[in-house]
């Protein structure tokens, strides 16, 4: 062997032994590491991420939680998984783990829901509001829409009416119509939804729930999202073992306040001072019927509120359950909701049942279904603003020494009252049968394909239907009996369906040098049919016949039909681009076209643009140790609005059902023109500037957001009133420009944070100022009936340019006459000086209502009518409080609403001058115009035929009926204990919670109604504020368990 080969074999030798030695030191140094990844729940988590540090060596866990790795002898480990705590756990001395993750609040909220997909909060570049299930959970309600007053910036969410049943008002950023809809836009799902009833959700269910404010987020919705657009997805199932979930409550509610009226004392007090005043023989009938006010000082008093209303149960029970494997989660739920009303003879009955599937058919496709099944039943009496006949009225005007069958109302109907309009309260709502039943099925599935790495393509279909039945059955203890003559009733029949789809194609990559990119294209299509059928009949012969005997009527009302449809077609895409997360842009670009326009004005074209810039990644920020975030935002964008009945661009025809032309022996019925339309009829289009900072001080403990913007509605769709001499009533036009803008402020702040203590703050305030800017024509103002009473001829709501849409409008009062501003002439009473103005009536007296001369011509007359008042609120918010201490959690929120106004025409009637035989008044009369008391306050109570003259005339609508809105509520208080992990391993559950919560505890206003948050007038936009006869917002307190198994 030469010395070479030596050389060689010594070498391979060397190699050898270092090798072995190397191995020996690194299997020496190396172990197997094992256990069990758990939530707080103690259940085994699927899919957690377990890595060495410092190394690419790493496992997920199983189905089942558990894993296993090999790693170094010292290794720290890192476990992480999306929406909890990453944690870091050494490995030193130890090889078996239990761990457990925390839920990590903050992360989970860092991901928001935007148009047709998701967005990481720091890359959102338009205003969004986003309210966390929980919040949602915590407020003892029917419909989840009522737990969202107050919570958001810049969403206005009110009572119109609360009877049981009805959903809220949901305004964002001030109304953009004049008469077409102001509601939002919903995406349940993914479904868009012009007309969604919240009640077809359990509260239960929503994941997350994000409200889109400014045109740069919502424009990619084009025209249905000039409102606003409330996007609502509802829970999945996750990987992991079926989970049962429980949440169980029953409650009371009852009417906080009642309203104060007159004694019985008072009330006969005040015939015998009618009686006098009328003069004749009425002051010996008063003697004749009430004989002396004073034997009624201590009369047992009828109080027809506490008759009516009543404390009434509410109990709401949901049962849940999720789980999944790798390949396919289920999320299923049933709820059931029974709200009586605290109305007699009124409320709410629902039943709600959803199913949610995902399955992976590979590692590049996944399908899913989600079904949502809602039935619901609203019965009651209406009793809102319907048109000056109402339950309410009735009890508040009945006479207090009248028990309830006594004889003046043993047959329901007053005798003492002229026009028949007071009818026993309690025989109308418990003989009156009166029901809306709906059922909504929504149902949509989809399939996404991966087709290559960032690209995906997903394709949705959607089907919803809502069937509605409503019927009203009137027996022969009514008033509609009454006035009808005999028993009646009528039925209608509504459904709408709905059919969509919408497909995307969605593309996300990042480019080196730090750029990120994303692009979305769509279309979507859908159609919806709307069915209408109405039946009636009068006359019918016997009480305890119903809505499904109306053909033995012996006055049968002509049925009639509707069918409409209604579609959309819309092409759409956005783009997304950030420069290393610094410098942020997005552009959309949508084009819908509605069949509700005809010609070149089906389509609308909606852009927007926004960018953005997080200061936070600059170095001359960051170095300044303040800000733990800061960003500006930016954007414009245009989105339209096409809420029009479906056929608002084409004339009518309709057939005279009575006359026509004989032909022979045969009745020809010919058709005419009912109805003309605006062929020129288009989209009415918003145009928006949104600008806004988010911030963080104190390592996130404090973040906050500020956004302004301005927005311009032009080509405003209204329902014109046409000249008389056209003969044609209304026709739907655009009309204008209305301009909201406004600021809006919200935060939130983690006070104290400790292992058996936290305590954290969240406020919102937000100011909104509307106005007129154009109407067509040249027209400078549009006054408004709110329908409320058919004798008030006088338009009592004005819009006019250069003022906000929807003020008061009436005479200005300059309190009462007074015995100076008349000269007494015998045998023609008081009579008024010349230097006095009249207050429009053709005689006043004493204690009359003066009103100004605004135009100094020395009459009150329309021209001295002006704005009175406005129920736009100067700000309104909310600030709510949550604390923990060890097991217990305590949530205070608090909503308020500055400076509205309300119109309260309940005084009309409950305050009127004129006579009024046996009409209950509000206490407040009792400080009435007198000869001993000739205050301010409140008029005289005479009759037309007065000795001293002719009527007061206070009916007139006035600032005296405006009242100041503004309120504080204590709107929800919730208490619970969470029993301890110590404790459940005793029992079969995992979680365990017992609470009991507050719904409108207590409300701080100088309001003299039943409620504050009230709007019931017909016209929407163009009569806020409104008061009459609304049903009133109870007070509600439940006891409930949230149970996990």
């Amino acid at each position: 062997m030469n010395y070479s080969n030596k050389i060689k074999n010594i070498t391979r030798f060397l190699l050898l032994i270092v090798f072995m030695f190397s191995s020996t030191v690194i299997f020496a140094q190396s172990k197997q590491v094992s256990g069990k990844i758990v939530d707080d729940s103690g259940f085994g988590m699927p899919g957690v991420s377990v890595l060495e540090k410092g190394t690419s060596n790493g496992t997920i866990t199983g189905m089942d939680g558990m894993f296993s790795l090999n790693v170094g002898n010292k290794a720290d480990l890192i476990i992480s998984f999306i929406g909890f705590k990453t944690q870091t756990i050494s490995s030193e001395g130890q090889n078996v783990f239990i761990i457990t993750l925390e839920e990590d609040v903050q992360q989970l909220e860092q991901v928001v829901v935007v148009g047709y997909g998701r967005k990481s909060i720091k890359d959102v570049t338009g205003a969004i509001a986003s309210v966390k299930p929980e919040e949602l959970a915590k407020a003892p309600v029917a419909n989840f829409d009522q737990a969202l007053a107050g919570r958001m910036a810049g969403v206005q969410v009110n009572f119109t009416d609360a009877q049981p049943g009805e959903g809220m008002n949901i305004i964002i950023r001030g109304g953009n119509s004049i008469t077409g809809s102001n509601k939002p836009l919903y995406v349940i799902d993914g479904i868009p939804m012009e007309d969604f009833d919240s009640g077809s959700i359990n509260a239960r269910d929503i994941e997350s729930y994000d409200v889109l404010k400014d045109a740069s987020a919502t424009a990619i919705y084009g025209s249905r999202g000039a409102n606003g657009v409330i996007i609502i997805n509802t829970k999945g199932g996750n990987v992991g073992p079926s989970r049962v979930t429980v949440n169980s409550s029953i409650g009371i509610q009852w009417i906080p306040e009642t309203m104060d009226v007159m004694s019985p004392y008072e009330f006969v007090k005040l015939q015998q001072e009618i009686a006098i005043g009328k003069g004749g023989d009425e002051p010996q009938n008063f003697i004749d019927t009430w004989v002396n006010p004073e034997l009624y000082r201590d009369s047992k008093a009828t109080n027809w509120q506490d008759e009516i209303f009543r404390s009434a149960v509410i109990q709401n029970h949901t049962v849940g359950l999720s789980g999944g494997n790798e390949k396919t989660t289920h999320n299923m739920s049933l709820n059931y909701l029974n709200q009586e009303g605290t109305l007699i003879n009124t409320g709410f009955e629902k039943f709600n049942g959803k199913i949610k599937l995902d399955h992976k058919l590979s590692d590049k496709i996944k399908t899913g279904v989600n079904i949502n099944y809602s039935k619901m039943e609203q019965s009651g009496v209406k009793v809102a603003s319907n048109n000056r006949v109402s339950v309410i009225m009735d009890a508040l005007t009945s006479r207090p020494v009248e028990p309830i069958n006594s004889d003046g109302l043993e047959n329901g109907v007053d005798p003492d009252d002229p026009d028949n309009l007071r009818f026993n309260p309690v025989k109308t709502l418990n003989n009156t049968d009166k029901s809306k039943r709906w059922t909504v099925f929504r149902a949509n599935a989809y399939t996404q394909f991966e087709l290559m790495k960032g690209l995906d393509l997903k394709l949705t279909g959607g089907y919803v239907s809502d069937n509605r039945k409503e019927s009203v059955f009137y027996n022969a203890d009514t008033r509609q009996a009454y006035k009808d003559g005999g028993i009646s009733g009528s039925l209608t029949d509504r459904v709408y369906t709905t059919l969509s789809t919408s497909n995307t194609l969605n593309y996300s990559t990042k480019i080196d040098g730090g750029h990120k990119i994303g692009a979305l294209l769509g279309y979507e299509y859908s159609v919806k049919n709307d069915e209408v059928f109405t039946a009636g009949s009068k006359d019918m012969p016997l009480d305890n016949l119903n809505v499904h005997s109306l053909q033995v009527g012996a006055t049968p009302e002509l049925p009639t039909s509707y069918k409409s449809k209604h579609m959309m077609q819309s092409y759409f895409s956005r783009l997304d681009y950030s420069f290393r997360e610094k410098y942020l842009l997005t552009a959309s670009y949508r084009v819908d076209g509605s069949s509700r326009f005809l010609g070149d004005n089906k389509w609308g074209y909606f852009p927007s643009v926004s960018v953005g810039w997080r200061m936070i990644e600059e170095e001359f920020i960051s170095d300044l140790n303040v800000f733990s975030n800061l960003k500006l935002r930016a954007g414009w964008g245009a989105t339209g609005n096409n809420r029009v009945p479906n056929e608002s661009a084409y004339s009518l025809m309709a057939s005279n059902s009575e006359n026509g032309y004989v032909f022979g022996n045969n009745l020809s019925k010919g058709f005419y023109v009912s109805k003309l339309a605006d062929a020129n009829l288009k989209w009415e289009t918003t145009y928006q500037y949104n600008a806004g900072i988010d911030f963080g001080l104190l390592d996130g403990r404090l973040s906050a957001t500020i956004d302004v913007y301005k927005k311009n509605t032009k080509d405003l769709l209204l329902d014109a009133a046409m000249a008389p001499s056209t003969s044609f009533k209304t026709i739907w036009t655009n009309v204008g420009e209305v301009e909201n803008k406004g600021i809006e402020f919200s935060f939130t702040s983690r006070n104290i944070e400790t292992d058996d203590f936290t305590w954290t703050t969240n406020f919102n305030i937000s100011m909104n100022r509307n106005k007129v800017i154009e109407l067509t024509g040249g027209a400078t103002e549009l006054k408004t009936d709110p329908q409320w009473n058919s004798k008030i001829t006088e338009y009592q709501y004005i819009s006019e340019v250069g003022s906000s849409v929807g003020q008061f409008y009436g005479l200005k009062s300059d309190g009462l006459y007074q015995v100076e501003d008349f000269n007494y002439v015998n045998g023609q009473g008081y009579v008024l000086k010349e230097d006095v103005p009249m207050n429009g009536s053709s005689a006043v007296i004493p204690g009359s209502v003066k009103y100004k001369d605004l135009n100094n011509d020395g009459n009150i007359d329309e021209k001295d009518r002006t704005v009175i008042g406005s129920a736009e609120p100067k700000h309104f918010g909310g600030l709510g409080n949550d604390f923990t201490y060890k097991g217990f959690d305590l949530s205070i929120f608090f909503q308020w609403s500055y400076g509205n106004d309300i119109l309260n025409v309940n005084r009309v009637l409950l305050e009127s001058p004129g006579i009024k035989y046996n009409y209950n008044y509000l206490q407040s009369v009792e400080d009435r115009y007198t000869s001993t008391n000739p205050g301010n306050n409140i008029h005289i109570i005479r009759g037309e035929k007065s000795v001293l003259g002719g009527a007061p005339d206070g009916n007139k609508v006035s600032d005296r009926l405006v009242e100041d809105g503004s309120f504080l509520k204590l709107k929800t208080v919730s208490l619970g204990y969470n029993f301890s992990k110590k404790f459940l391993k005793k029992t079969c559950f995992s979680k365990a919670r017992v609470y009991v919560a507050a719904q409108n505890l207590y409300t701080w206003t100088n309001y003299s109604g039943y409620d504050p948050e009230v709007s019931v007038g017909k016209k929407g936009a163009l009569t806020p504020g409104l008061d009459y006869s609304a049903y009133p917002a109870s007070t509600t307190v439940t006891f409930g368990v949230d149970l996990k198994f």
